[in-house]
C-alpha cells in the first residue's frame, strides 16, 4: 500500500491489560501482552511496509524493531495524545491514508487489514473507514484519507463519538465489520472466550 501508514498505539507490557490481573499472574499478562502485540505486527507488515508503534514505553523496542516496524516514543501521557504525535508525524512525511488498530487483536489477519484499508473509496477523496469492536460501542480500528480528516475519539463509546466526527467533517463513510479486528482480548471473559474458541471467538 502507498502512502499509507499503519499506526499501532500501546500502553507498554506493564502498564497493558490490567483488567486481565484476576485472570493472569503480572508474569503471564506481560507475555501474553507481548505475543498479541507480535501478532498484530506480523499481520500488519505483511501487508504495509510502514508500520509505527506510538508508546510511552522504550522497553517496546525489543519487540517492535525485529518485526521491521519503528517504534515512536510517546512524549505526553494518553492514547488520543500519543496518536496526535503520530499524526503529526505522518503529514510531515506527506502520507495519504493512515491506519489505526490496536495491539491486543489475537485473530487479525491480514485480510482484516487489506478490507479496512480497502474500504476507503476513490483514492483522491477524503474518507472515513471504521471498525466496531464486538459491542459495537468501541473502535478497534479506524482508516483515515487524509490523516487530518477527523479528530481522535478513543475511550468510552468511540464508536458513536467517531461516527459524529465523521458527520461534522461530512465526508463518507464506510463501516467495517470484521470478526478479526472486531475480537479484542480486554476482560477476562474475553480471555475464557478466546482460549474456548480461538480463531472463531
Amino acid at each position: 500500500m502507498t502512502s499509507t501508514r499503519i499506526i499501532i498505539p500501546h500502553r507498554g507490557l506493564e502498564a497493558a491489560k490490567t483488567r486481565l490481573a484476576p485472570s493472569l499472574s503480572p508474569e503471564e499478562r506481560i507475555m501474553l501482552v507481548s505475543q498479541l502485540l507480535q501478532r498484530v505486527l506480523k499481520v500488519t507488515r505483511q501487508v504495509c511496509d510502514d508500520v509505527i508503534v506510538i508508546s510511552p514505553s522504550r522497553a517496546l523496542a525489543e519487540i517492535v524493531e525485529p518485526s521491521g516496524a519503528r517504534l515512536v516514543v510517546q512524549r505526553g501521557m494518553g492514547l488520543n495524545e500519543g496518536l496526535e504525535q503520530a499524526r503529526f508525524d505522518a503529514l510531515v512525511d506527506d502520507i495519504g491514508t493512515l491506519i489505526i488498530l490496536h495491539g491486543d487483536l489475537p485473530n487479525l489477519q491480514a485480510s482484516d487489514v487489506e478490507v479496512l484499508a480497502g474500504a476507503l473509496p476513490d483514492a483522491d477523496s477524503p474518507a472515513v473507514a471504521i471498525a466496531p469492536d464486538r459491542a459495537g460501542t468501541g473502535t478497534n480500528g479506524l482508516a483515515l484519507r487524509p490523516p487530518g480528516v477527523i479528530r481522535f475519539r478513543f475511550g468510552v463509546g468511540s464508536f458513536a463519538a467517531h461516527l459524529e466526527e465523521v458527520r461534522l467533517a461530512g465526508v463518507p463513510l464506510v463501516a467495517v465489520n470484521r470478526a478479526g479486528i472486531a475480537f479484542d482480548l480486554d476482560t477476562p471473559e474475553d480471555l475464557t472466550r478466546w482460549l474456548e474458541f480461538g480463531d472463531a471467538a
